[in-house]
């Protein structure tokens, strides 16, 4: 029997925006630039330009430059000072993140959100995380807040930014299993799995973007509303 699974989305989705928002505060604290708006969240390369901008003017790094970069598996490659700012941006993102997840613990995830993943998995169902948030920031936040559901796939990002690698991502996913559900907060979580045949759910309790209510199959304004979508 093929495999059936569910896709969430991260930020905004499985973790509370007002957590998000936090984390956030933290990076502009030490960035020294305003708080992200509604509309830079909706717009993630807008985002990470500004940023990327921020750490520039705080570290006087120039984005043209090239950095040697050892990774952990000790390989050697170089990196573009923009890379470099990306890289610095998510790490206090990252840090802001941890603290949160520390601070809230469960409460990180929406209220009866936790439950409902639960039965989903009970039910049959695998549960993947398919994200642009970091990788280790996901599974780091899993692990402090002690989240009590296994996910069986978490598809993030490396510390590296800007590698379009998410439609790869969805792609691995479906030679696992067949994709049933795809959860998200805002309409680019939607779309990733637009060419799969997965019924798509917005959920009210994020970043919305504009478009999402059209483009779902459906909506739902609590967590606890999964009991009747997903059976």
């Amino acid at each position: 029997m093929t495999d059936r699974i569910v896709v969430i989305d991260f930020a905004g989705t499985l973790i509370k925006a007002e957590v998000i928002e936090e984390a956030n505060e933290f990076r502009a604290s030490v960035l020294q630039r305003a708080l992200p708006t509604k509309k830079e969240h909706a717009d993630p390369e807008h985002f990470y330009k500004i940023n990327q901008e921020f750490v520039e003017n705080l570290t006087g790094l120039k984005s043209d430059v090239i950095i040697k970069y050892r990774k952990n598996d000790l390989e050697f490659m170089e990196l573009s000072g923009e890379q470099v700012h990306n890289q610095i941006s998510t790490n206090l993102f990252q840090i802001g993140m941890f603290m949160a997840a520390r601070k809230y613990g469960r409460d990180i995830v929406p209220e009866g959100l936790i439950e409902q993943l639960q039965r989903i998995r009970d039910i049959g169902y695998k549960l993947a995380i398919v994200s642009g948030v970091r990788t280790d920031i996901i599974s780091g936040m899993l692990k402090i807040a002690e989240i009590p559901v296994e996910f069986d796939c978490i598809y993030g990002q490396p510390p590296i930014l800007g590698i379009e690698n998410q439609e790869k991502d969805i792609k691995e996913l479906q030679s696992i299993g067949k994709i049933i559900y795809n959860l998200g907060d805002k309409i680019s979580d939607l779309e990733r799995t637009k060419d799969t045949g997965a019924k798509t759910i917005f959920v009210r309790w994020g970043h919305a973007a504009g478009g999402e209510e059209e483009f779902a199959d459906f909506i739902i304004e609590s967590p606890e509303e999964l009991e009747d979508v997903i059976k």
